[in-house]
């Protein structure tokens, strides 16, 4: 069927037991999931999915060539939850039970009171994997690094992966069950549980996320599948949400909010003032005014024009970041240095190494009062290690510029030399997203520090380069703006790891995950 002819088409659906025909006026995946939920009323919140007359499941990508070649398939709609609920084996109680477990456990263990044969599945989880790896060439290899280590590499990590899905699959087939999937992914945490990821739910997402099928185990069987020209569909996301510095939330201030003309009073005082301590008491009681400011698209762009003082008043930036996330959050980097740096730069070292990752490492261990310094100072130059662990993203994304991790360390902070002019630089600023500029005569010897956003000069209260980060972080939330592409990975890491912001809510890729079950355990 020509594509030019697929416009307003006919879809023959079932759910259950009911079939009914459906009509879209447009030859969509997304269009028609949306349809179904709301024709058959099932519920936004369930992650359903299309699978062919043969009972295959149909990824989005090739669901039109299949309509082009199959106009009459009727199309099975399977809910994944209600599925799960009603006719899932004892195994699916992984799922519910890995919750219980704690990141520093040496082994799984689960309280018997409620599900006495709980520990049993974990044994049998974690010995299906150890004989999986027991009888692969490169099963030896896993073991003796993780002896030698208590960790295991990307790349091994990689062999892991293929082992187990290549038994799946021999075991299972090309399609497995989600709960085999599941109790694969629990027996890699048990046998390795310096691999849990002990902020996640379960501790074993990062391998198999069940809500979303997705993940390393659920990503290899795909690949596999699509060798083998089996087809499949990559369920969207379940309860996972993209949250961030533009995410509406409540705020946490307790402090008297001014309304109306007393707002506007205070806001034309701010304008004219000069004492420090008014002009943060006034920025205090317009808090939630301006953040109403922020968060309307077609305002937020006059902030800096309404409260001019962000931009010759130092710890503004900071004063409302508190007033967002309270005291204890706005604290989160200041552990930086003394249990999360010295890991990150162990990490680092694992790295393929190259002219400036090398110099970056050195830097990040020197001393601070260290003449040979020649990057940025150890603190700033560690944070900045993290970039290379959490690298841009290589390809396939949409509306992303593809740069190296060097043009990406520009966008985090740029050096100006004290004897300079500002314009320069503001004029030839070229993306919204906040950076630092750090002033002085050279990279370990900073003066100032400024956070430039829209083009704006904003002081930084900071006299450290760890204080100057953890202001240019909060500026993103103070001010409604989202995460540089290139940046994206490592501001989550720092977002959930570090400040424990939206813990457990927030979509983090496998290598957030991964960095974050490296350092914590």
């Amino acid at each position: 069927m020509p594509k030019q002819m697929i416009n307003r088409m006919l879809f023959k659906v079932q759910y259950q037991a009911r079939k009914r025909y459906m009509k879209l006026p447009v030859l969509a995946y997304d269009a028609l999931i949306r349809e179904v939920k709301e024709k058959f009323g099932i519920s936004p919140d369930h992650t359903i999915y299309l699978a062919d007359e043969t009972g295959t499941e149909v990824d989005e990508d090739v669901f039109a060539d299949i309509m082009e070649q199959k106009p009459d398939t009727l199309w099975t709609i399977v809910d994944s939850m209600a599925t799960e609920d009603s006719t899932a084996p004892p195994t699916s109680q992984f799922s519910s039970e890995m919750k219980t477990l704690s990141p520093t456990d040496s082994c799984v263990s689960v309280p018997s009171t409620k599900r006495p044969r709980t520990d049993d599945q974990f044994t049998e989880a974690k010995e299906l994997v150890k004989d999986v790896l027991g009888n692969k060439s490169a099963g030896e290899k896993i073991f003796q690094e993780y002896r030698a280590t208590g960790k295991i590499t990307d790349s091994t990590k990689r062999i892991l992966v293929n082992a187990v899905v290549g038994d799946m699959i021999e075991k299972h087939g090309n399609i497995p069950p989600k709960e085999i999937r599941i109790k694969y992914a629990v027996g890699i945490v048990t046998l390795f549980p310096s691999l849990k990821d002990p902020y996640s739910k379960r501790g074993y997402e990062h391998f198999y996320d069940p809500e979303g099928n997705s993940r390393y185990i659920a990503w290899r069987l795909k690949t596999v599948q699509r060798n083998s020209q089996v087809s499949r569909t990559s369920i969207p996301q379940g309860i996972s949400e993209r949250r961030g510095p533009i995410t509406e939330r409540a705020f946490l201030t307790t402090k008297i909010q001014l309304e109306g003309d007393s707002c506007q009073e205070a806001i034309s005082f701010l304008k004219h003032c000069s004492d420090l301590e008014q002009v943060a008491a006034k920025m205090k009681s317009t808090f939630q005014y301006r953040q109403e400011l922020i968060r309307n698209p077609e305002k937020s762009s006059s902030v800096f024009n309404i409260f001019p003082r962000f931009l010759d008043t130092k710890g503004l930036v900071l004063q409302d970041f508190e007033l967002l996330f309270g005291v204890e959050t706005s604290a989160k980097l200041e552990k930086w240095g003394s249990s999360l740096k010295h890991k990150v730069i162990g990490e680092a070292k694992n790295l393929t190494q190259s002219f400036h990752l090398s110099r970056l490492i050195e830097s990040a261990e020197q001393c601070e009062s260290s003449q040979e310094v020649t990057e940025w100072d150890s603190d700033m130059s560690s944070l900045l290690l993290l970039l290379y662990l959490l690298p841009p993203p290589s390809s396939g994304k949409k509306n992303i510029v593809k740069i190296s991790v060097q043009e990406a360390l520009n966008h985090i902070v740029r050096f100006h030399k004290s004897c300079c002019s500002f314009d320069d630089v503001l004029r030839a600023g070229q993306t919204t997203q906040p950076y630092i500029l750090a002033v002085g005569t050279l990279k370990n010897c900073i003066h100032d520090y400024y956070i430039i956003v829209d083009g704006q000069l904003i002081p930084c209260k900071a006299m450290s380069s760890l204080a100057a980060f953890d202001e240019l972080f909060k500026a993103h939330y103070v001010f409604g703006i989202s995460y540089d592409a290139a940046l994206h990975s490592m501001y989550t890491f720092l977002q959930t790891t570090v400040y424990n912001i939206d813990v457990g809510v927030t979509h983090e890729s496998p290598r957030v995950r991964d960095l974050r079950a490296k350092i914590l355990n």
